[in-house]
């Protein structure tokens, strides 16, 4: 047991070291701010669109039934939410303007800087130092945030659009949770696992070493699930932070979670290099 403990502190340490050495924080720190920077003018893109197909009451209803059906992390984050609903519903009330569009580019390229930061600390964590896409690389992190803001459209258009063929077609109401808890939580563990899972292979330059199989896929997806509900807790309970929230506003819960779903997803990788053994470790 002793020397069990031992290998794992030592583990830990080279870990930790990695990450260190690799400016983990600072990278994780860096695609907090791109991601929240691109949640307002995201929201203005998905309602024009959507509003502009579906209308703004079923705009707003497929986005409260996708926030209904996500696990309770806290008032904090419920006001945060409240306020995209706002901007998607007086968005999706008016038709596709230059401001729509002005704010589908300030997303694009929001969400393209943090999809290239992530890149390149998944590049340094899995062992691919060096490798510099150049221009198409940063087009296709460009076209990558496109296709997320069109899926995101995608989900609005099928909440809305599937419940009314299927009472076309004569089957009953379709409805998308069990309405049970903890089979509710297990189909959202196994979503955000499959998403760690094409995060790790597709994101950084090459594909990465890693394989369904993998505990740290399960490990992170469990990392992110506990750093939304944590932060929620965390921010109940602590009055410094809930000071700080009275004087920035929510959006610092937020940066906070997405900090720590980003530092999450960065130790992973880590942890999978470590595991592999597939590379010399590089301090540079």
């Amino acid at each position: 047991m002793p020397s069990q403990l031992t290998s794992l502190r030592t583990a830990g340490k080279e870990i930790f070291a990695e990450y260190t050495a690799h400016q983990g924080s600072l990278a994780a720190g860096g695609m907090a701010y791109f991601v929240l920077l691109a949640i307002a003018p995201a929201a203005v893109a998905v309602g024009a669109v959507a509003g502009a197909i579906i209308g703004p009451e079923d705009t707003k209803a497929a986005i409260e039934s996708i926030l209904s059906r996500l696990p309770d992390a806290g008032s904090q984050f419920q006001e945060v939410t409240n306020s995209v609903v706002n901007v998607v519903t007086s968005s999706s009330g008016t038709a596709l303007t230059l401001a729509s569009v002005v704010g589908l580019l300030i997303a694009i390229y929001a969400a393209s800087k943090a999809i290239t930061a992530l890149r390149i600390a998944l590049d340094r964590s899995f062992g691919f130092i060096g490798h510099d896409p150049g221009l198409m690389g940063r087009v296709r992190d460009g076209v990558m945030t496109l296709v997320g803001l069109l899926l995101l459209v995608a989900v609005v258009l099928a909440l809305t659009l599937l419940p009314r063929l299927a009472m076309a077609l004569g089957f009953p109401e379709v409805h998308f949770s069990t309405g049970i808890g903890w089979i509710d939580w297990m189909v959202l563990a196994f979503i955000v696992w499959l998403l760690v899972l094409v995060l790790y292979r597709w994101a950084p330059s090459r594909r990465a070493p890693i394989s369904w199989r993998s505990p740290v896929a399960i490990g992170v997806a469990m990392w992110l699930l506990g750093a939304t509900a944590g932060v929620g807790v965390y921010v109940g309970f602590s009055s410094t932070l809930g000071a700080a929230i009275a004087a920035f506003g929510a959006p610092m819960v937020v940066l906070l979670w997405l900090y720590l779903s980003f530092m999450g997803v960065l130790i992973g990788a880590e942890i999978q290099m470590y595991l592999t053994e597939e590379r010399p470790r590089i301090h540079d």
